[in-house]
């Protein structure tokens, strides 16, 4: 059996992001992805696909086997209700729009959905959840602010046992607790139609979604920087070999 195809979801930015470029293409639009989300799906035995806002979601989910969202932007907050703050990012609301689109497909089509940070926000929103605009450092804790290197572990996540999370990452977990990377100021406020809560971080920050009966999780920490494969994208490419085998 051939690799399953997984699409990874892209940013886009203008070329003089990347330093110094020729005026004529300095506003050139790029569509970006941080590598590692590639890597961690090849490396658990996928065949990764980068998603351009230009394609028609209907078309993509019809060639892809699982799809995964990344990181990025704050979420526009006129989505779900909320109202922008100093502490936001820049917004994209024409990538918010390509996503809710791209995942309303996805879930129309039964695809295995892995989402990442801002993943685990846009698909909360697409599903109808809010938002926590931004997470306050509390106890001395900052969810975002670190130099510490992308791999180093900052703070320990419970998990629901039981949960799907919790059979996903297995041996990882010691006394219900996983330690992880953290590199985000917001985070599920309301769950979304379907998600339950199955991860949070010891000030009680939301750090794990899930929808079993649709094979959606979604983790807010970033899996695709730990050492190694990260066990959530063997379950991802496991989902996708699974669903492909059934529809063979």
């Amino acid at each position: 059996m051939t690799a399953v195809l997984v699409g990874i979801t892209t940013r886009r930015i203008p070329a003089r992001a990347l330093g110094k470029v020729p005026a004529g293409i300095a506003d050139v639009p790029l569509e970006w992805v941080v590598s590692e989300y590639a890597d961690a799906v090849a490396g658990a035995g996928g065949a990764p696909v980068l998603i351009p806002r230009s394609a028609d979601p209907l078309t993509l989910v019809s060639r892809l086997n699982a799809l995964v969202l990344s990181g990025g932007e704050d979420v526009d907050p006129s989505r779900y209700g909320g109202t922008a703050g100093p502490a936001d990012t820049a917004h994209d609301p024409e990538r918010d729009a390509f996503e809710v689109a791209l995942i309303e497909a996805a879930l129309g089509a039964a695809l295995p959905i892995l989402a990442i940070c801002r993943g685990v926000q846009i698909l909360n929103v697409a599903l109808g959840g809010t938002l926590v605009s931004h997470l306050d450092a509390g106890s001395g804790f900052d969810h975002s602010t670190t130099d510490e290197h992308r791999t180093v572990r900052r703070h320990e996540v419970t998990v629901t046992e039981g949960s799907m999370l919790a059979h996903v990452l297995g041996a990882e977990l010691v006394d219900g607790t996983i330690s992880v990377n953290s590199y985000h100021h917001q985070a599920v406020d309301l769950p979304g139609a379907g998600l339950s809560v199955v991860a949070r971080a010891f000030d009680g920050t939301v750090e794990g979604v899930e929808d079993a009966s649709r094979s959606v999780l979604g983790v807010q920490w970033h899996p695709e920087m730990h050492a190694g494969v990260d066990p959530v994208f063997h379950w991802l490419i496991q989902q996708a070999t699974q669903r492909e085998r059934k529809s063979a």
